[in-house]
């Protein structure tokens, strides 16, 4: 059986091809990276659902095309989308004004409406904390949240918002594109801090709706990961090149759909994914928030399960501005191996090159929209490789502060799997393992786990696999220990990284 499933990123839209029997096959994937991003007066991103689309549609054909598939032979569809957008439709499903993505923080100000008086903690209404908490175990922290995004529309843009008919996330809107239904998949409901968490509770919180202001006429009907929303509709199915009414499994966003992708199904084990953006997950068994550290245990497909997540808004695209920076002369790029290359031949710690990760603000462990990457330790002397190590080496700063946070919180697992664009790197993989002293697993294919990990779900959804047996379908192909040398430097230099960003923290403050 054939599925075919889609990863909507930030950066790239990638559709994956995969065979499902006794095993989960990867049989090979396309990537059409044409959607551009707006940045409106440095907080406001926006994408375009036409570009999706469209980039859905060619990706699928290309992808058939490829691999010699015919479109009978594909025998369902399913998403990994990004998370915590904003895409709001009219009662026809066209967009009232285009999708604000999970970099949109132009919303601080109805945040701080909401919770920036009476009695605080972390910075938040103690009152109001504690009521969203026991409602829906997830407060709406940060002004990337979509409900706050929702309420900016609402006030700055009345006459679009006058046209909302639907409040979606990305993949609850390509579900609709596909099947014509508007739903929300559990986990971009969750994430919505408006689905009731209550024992015995469902759907969605009439209490917390009240509470922000959110039109309940514009939520949608909530599904499961692992339900058919229905078939693909003849209009989709003729711009995809796929057949009229191929089942369309929901899927879910990019937190759970990774973890799965990369096999951890089981309480306790952890993840790292460094694509565009990165993230820490661990797998635990209950839903909780934690303010103090800014991660939330977001649901997944599994009942019994949660995933606890801490973000990296910018860990690769960091890396690509890197290996943008150091260009040839005529404008193109070192390749991969050559970045490789140059990091490997830099020293660890990069001879004191200190880069911080925060090229859009921090997410976690605290929230900054503000905040911005620096880069100190630059002489005359400081070569490409150290850059790309120093810049590689900030990102892995990072994972190991949020690793260190959830281990504060839950058992982390001694052996972490990693996965993303740069997994596809030995050096980085390494150095990951030197910095955060965990024996670190990549996963085979590691830019397309969401994709699988999609596929995953859809092989659930239609009775050809059970949860239980994800972990033994995704293939380990490389383990990295780390180098006890190299991990007693790295010490050293986390903690000039951790008082870099305090410092930095304080300059922003200050401005």
């Amino acid at each position: 059986m054939y599925l075919v499933t889609y990863d909507i990123g930030n950066s790239f839209i990638k559709a994956t091809l995969t065979k499902i029997s006794d095993t989960i096959q990867f049989i090979g994937a396309t990537v059409i990276s044409n959607h551009s991003t707006a940045t409106l007066e440095g907080k406001g991103v926006e994408q375009s659902t036409e570009q999706w689309w469209d980039s859905i549609c060619r990706s699928t054909k290309e992808l058939l095309k490829n691999y010699g598939i015919s479109s009978d032979q594909i025998k369902g569809i399913s998403f990994c989308s990004q998370m915590n957008g904003t895409v709001l439709v009219d009662a026809n499903g066209n967009t009232v004004r285009p999708p604000m993505t999970f970099l949109d923080r132009r919303a601080d100000q109805e945040l701080k409406d909401y919770f920036n008086h009476g009695l605080k903690i972390h910075g938040l209404n103690i009152w109001k904390l504690l009521k969203g908490m026991h409602h829906t175990s997830m407060v709406p922290v940060g002004a990337y949240s979509p409900v706050w995004k929702y309420k900016w529309v609402q006030k700055n843009e009345p006459e679009k918002f006058a046209k909302v008919d639907k409040f979606l996330d990305v993949g609850d809107y390509l579900l609709f594109k596909t099947t014509g239904r508007f739903v929300r998949t559990e986990d971009s409901a969750f994430c919505t801090a408006l689905n009731d968490c209550r024992k015995g509770h469902s759907g969605w919180s009439h209490i917390m709706a009240k509470a922000y202001g959110i039109n309940e006429k514009h939520l949608p009907e909530i599904v499961h990961s692992t339900d058919i929303v229905g078939k693909l509709t003849a209009s989709a199915a003729e711009h995809m090149g796929l057949s009229q009414g191929t089942p369309v499994i929901a899927g879910g966003g990019d937190v759970a759909m990774v973890a799965i992708g990369c096999g951890n199904t089981q309480n306790h084990q952890t993840s790292i994914y460094c694509g565009t953006s990165g993230s820490v997950c661990t797998v635990v068994d209950q839903a909780n928030q934690f303010a103090d550290i800014m991660m939330i245990a977001v649901k997944g497909p599994n009942p019994a399960q949660k995933y606890l997540y801490g973000e990296l808004e910018t860990a690769g695209k960091c890396f690509a501005w890197a290996r943008a920076l150091i260009g040839k002369l005529d404008n193109s790029k070192y390749s991969y191996e050559e970045c490789a290359s140059f990091i490997a031949k830099a020293a660890p710690g990069s001879r004191g090159l200190l880069f911080t990760p925060f090229m859009n603000g921090c997410k976690t462990p605290f929230e900054d929209g503000n905040i911005r990457s620096s880069l100190s330790g630059i002489d005359l002397e400081t070569s490409r490789g150290e850059l790309l190590r120093a810049v590689v080496e900030g990102i892995c700063y990072h994972f190991r502060w949020l690793l260190e946070c959830q281990a504060k919180k839950c058992k982390v697992s001694d052996t972490i799997r990693f996965a993303g664009g740069l997994a596809r790197i030995n050096v980085v993989n390494q150095i990951l393992a030197d910095i955060t002293g965990h024996t670190i697993e990549t996963v085979k294919h590691p830019q397309y786990v969401g994709a699988l990990g999609a596929a995953a779900v859809a092989a659930i959804g239609l009775e050809q696999m059970k949860f239980e047996d994800i972990h033994k379908h995704i293939e380990i192909t490389n383990t990295y220990t780390p180098n006890p040398e190299n991990h007693e430097i790295y010490n050293k230099f986390y903690k000039k990284f951790l008082a870099k960003v305090k410092s930095d923290r304080k300059l922003v403050d200050r401005t």
